[in-house]
């Protein structure tokens, strides 16, 4: 089973799109908060981040820098899920930092971030 980290502290959202990822199949463990997150790497590591851009005390942004420059973490994947349009902090953060990808909110279903995570997984397990 699929381990994805969901950021976000916004606790209603967390829980529509934790749904959607777990009536696929996929294990979810939500953190309101980045520092919360962070911490959680030390003892174990998800198969995938789900990072909201506007987190209560950091950013998304932040979250993913510090994930980036860790060695144990610099190749975890990483999705962004946003309130904010896909603008120059996405640009930023697809090709600086390494994200996956940056959804809107606004135009993401719980249906459609589950089938893109598991379109990720799968697109993973295959052999090269």
């Amino acid at each position: 089973m699929c381990h994805v980290a969901l950021v976000d502290d916004d606790r209603s959202t967390a829980e529509m799109y934790r749904l959607g990822l777990e009536m696929r199949g996929l294990e979810v463990a939500i953190y309101p908060d980045g520092p919360p997150f962070l911490e959680s790497l030390e003892t174990s590591l998800p198969d995938l981040v789900v990072l909201d851009w506007n987190l209560a005390t950091v950013t998304g942004g932040d979250v993913l820098e510090r994930i980036r420059r860790d060695e144990r973490t610099s190749r975890l994947p990483v999705m962004i899920l946003s309130n904010l349009p896909r603008g120059a902090d996405a640009h930023v953060v697809l090709s600086r930092l390494g994200a996956l990808a940056w959804l809107e909110k606004v135009s993401t279903t719980p249906a459609q971030l589950a089938e893109t995570v598991t379109r990720l997984f799968a697109r993973a397990a295959q052999p090269t």
